[in-house]
């Protein structure tokens, strides 16, 4: 089956798309795999940019709680998520089934792609810690940062750990420090587990214990 980006970034919340549009940016902006310019009607990175700036500034503005706000916050985000969406085909075009050029993008990659074999993968990233956040429905991730790991995997499961097709990947990060992640139910046990990713792929899991989510 042919990778495929996820963009089903609705079920996210605020925090976590605020985070997922920036690395999108971040990691596409001087990305040799998409070069520029980028033929229309794709978006161009510059329209990208404005909107995630709009989306942020009307994101932290909205954490007032004001209802004017929050709506602006709404609409800002539809603007920057049309976008993000335009601009997936393209880049699955582009990458023609690479995986590694499609995890250079930002975005998730859907869970059941193939991930090509590896002969050189790297370590499991050292000290890798799960813990409940601060939030409720919080969850913070990290771990020592991974020589050759120019980002990391971040998948979480929420059933049997033992069974590969309960994973899915939460995230994707430039680091390995601090990884907030929301959504998660209070009183259910979820596993993280995280993977470096280098020039050869991704790397060799470090794996959780079960935490509950508060």
């Amino acid at each position: 089956m042919q990778p495929k980006l996820i963009i089903t970034f609705d079920a996210m919340g605020e925090p976590a798309f605020d985070a997922k549009a920036d690395l999108i940016y971040t990691s596409l902006n001087g990305n040799a795999n998409f070069p520029p310019p980028w033929p229309a009607p794709v978006p161009p990175l510059g329209d990208i940019l404005t909107a995630k700036t709009d989306y942020h500034t009307k994101f932290e503005a909205a954490q007032s709680g004001d209802t004017g706000k929050i709506a602006l916050r709404v609409e800002a985000r539809s603007g920057l998520t049309k976008l993000l969406k335009k601009l997936a085909p393209y880049l699955e075009l582009v990458a023609d089934g690479s995986v590694s050029k499609l995890q250079s993008t930002g975005y998730d990659l859907r869970h059941d792609a193939v991930q090509p074999y590896n002969p050189n993968p790297l370590a499991a990233p050292a000290n890798f810690t799960f813990v409940r956040g601060d939030v409720s429905g919080t969850m913070d991730a990290w771990a020592d940062s991974l020589a050759g790991a120019g980002s990391y995997i971040l998948q979480i499961c929420a059933a049997d750990p033992t069974v590969e097709a309960n994973w899915s990947t939460k995230t994707t990060s430039r680091t390995c420090s601090n990884i907030i992640v929301d959504g998660f139910t209070p009183g259910k046990t979820y596993y993280a587990r995280m993977c470096g990713v280098g020039s050869n792929g991704p790397g060799v899991w470090a794996v959780s214990t079960g935490v509950m989510a508060v």
